[in-house]
């Protein structure tokens, strides 16, 4: 039981210390940056985000993409590009707004 207890730790440590690190690599991208769940949940975004969309944190985390900013992200494209091309087409690459 001590031998998987310390395993435990060692790996939450490690778990817990690469999330740690991806958002603050999040945090410094210059330009603004969301990241998503499979749900469509802000997971992280930038400082720029932020500063760019004139939000919070506290009003932007684990919120659906589309029910941010009083619903200004709800765009008929947009919906079509993750709910049907993405998932078809894969979706690791880049989607750019005009802010």
């Amino acid at each position: 039981m001590f031998m998987f207890r310390n395993m435990f730790r060692k790996q939450f440590t490690e778990v817990r210390d690469a999330w740690i690190l991806a958002h603050a690599i999040v945090d410094t991208v210059r330009e603004p940056l969301i990241v998503l769940d499979q749900d469509l949940r802000v997971v992280a975004a930038s400082r720029s985000f932020y500063v760019t969309f004139k939000v919070n944190a506290g009003d932007t985390q684990g919120k659906l993409l589309y029910d941010l900013g009083d619903g200004q992200w709800d765009i008929p494209k947009l919906r079509l590009l993750f709910e049907k091309i993405v998932p078809e087409q894969g979706g690791h690459g880049k989607l750019r707004s005009r802010a």
